[in-house]
């Protein structure tokens, strides 16, 4: 609701107009200023103007649709009294509702932003392309690496595809969840939100080998029972302490997950804040599924001057922390891993 309350009050409506220029601050960020004058900068007086339209349509609903709610919220109120359940049904429903159609415009303006900006930033970086729907693929493309959780329902945005120093990329962000029970017993558990990592690679391999976060004694022993791969022990306390090893190959297992490449993991478990890490080695590639509460890839601020320079820098930190992971665990080598 903060955004509403922003609405309310105007804010970001008016704003004197001030110079662009993109400043470099980061090493991976060495070159951009130019690519901005070329490639981003010429659209932002365009896209200033619809930014401040969106907000004059989403401000004109709010105060045009007020009466409304103030009804809503009474009969909300006088039906509390007779049918509680359906009291709550009809506020949160025409709460949601209200909001939804309130905020539509700006919506449209931040997905036109995610659509016709972020391609632009991206291309920077080399052959890569972005789009903000996921109209097919997604997770049921990677049933066979046997990391997935339990799921009834998926939502999947913001693919990302290319080529980082030779290696092949695909990531999207992606909320599974899982639904139990019926009628009043019904619930919806979400049992991943992060983003997922396809990776090709350049080592040779045939079986399949799993890592998984590790989940105590019953819980190991119960995930080892809804698989056909064996649990591999590795030499490293540390390691096995985090996680729990899988494969259909002993050899290759230990082929993969060289001490090297363990460390390393543990490493970039520490770069993303202890969050959950899993991932698995088949089909020759590498799939890695990283928790993450927060949205990644999404536009700044409606209400704050559109410039696309908040936009970009917080892209190409995002995707610098996805190489990091090539840089990390040295996927982009033919051996020693």
């Amino acid at each position: 609701m903060a955004s509403i309350a922003k609405l309310f009050l105007g804010l970001g409506i008016k704003k004197p107009a001030t110079a662009q220029k993109y400043f470099e601050e980061q090493e991976y960020e060495k070159g951009f200023a130019r690519h901005y004058q070329t490639h981003l900068k010429e659209r932002v007086e365009e896209y200033e103007f619809e930014r401040v339209n969106a907000l004059k349509v989403a401000r004109q609903r709010l105060f045009y649709t007020l009466p409304i709610l103030v009804g809503l919220v009474w009969f909300s109120y006088f039906l509390l009294f007779d049918s509680p359940n359906l009291a709550f049904f009809v506020f949160i429903f025409g709460i949601s509702a209200w909001v939804w159609f309130v905020k539509s415009s700006c919506d449209v303006y931040q997905e036109s932003i995610k659509s016709e900006i972020f391609p632009h930033i991206l291309s920077f970086l080399g052959d890569f392309s972005f789009a903000s729907e996921m109209k097919s693929g997604g997770p049921k493309n990677y049933k066979d690496f046997e990391i997935l959780p339990s799921y009834t329902s998926e939502s999947n945005e913001d693919l990302i595809t290319g080529t980082c120093k030779g290696v092949q990329i695909t990531l999207f962000e992606s909320e599974l969840e899982r639904e139990s029970g019926y009628g009043k017993n019904r619930s919806v558990q979400t049992v991943f939100k992060g983003i997922m990592i396809e990776i090709s690679m350049n080592k040779t391999f045939e079986g399949k080998t799993i890592v998984r976060k590790d989940s105590g004694a019953i819980g190991n022993w119960l995930k080892s029972k809804t698989s056909t791969l064996e649990s591999v022990r590795l030499e490293d306390p540390e390691f096995e302490d985090e996680f729990e090893v899988y494969s259909n190959d002993q050899v290759e297992a230990r082929y993969l997950l060289t001490p090297s490449f363990m460390q390393r993991l543990l490493d970039l478990k520490t770069t993303f804040g202890g969050k959950k890490i899993e991932c698995s080695f088949c089909n020759e590639s590498l799939l890695m599924l990283i928790s993450i509460k927060r949205n990644m890839f999404e536009p700044g601020s409606i209400h704050e001057r559109e410039d696309f320079i908040d936009d970009a820098k917080s892209l190409l930190s995002e995707m610098q922390s996805i190489f990091q992971i090539i840089d990390t665990l040295k996927l982009d080598q033919n051996i020693g891993l």
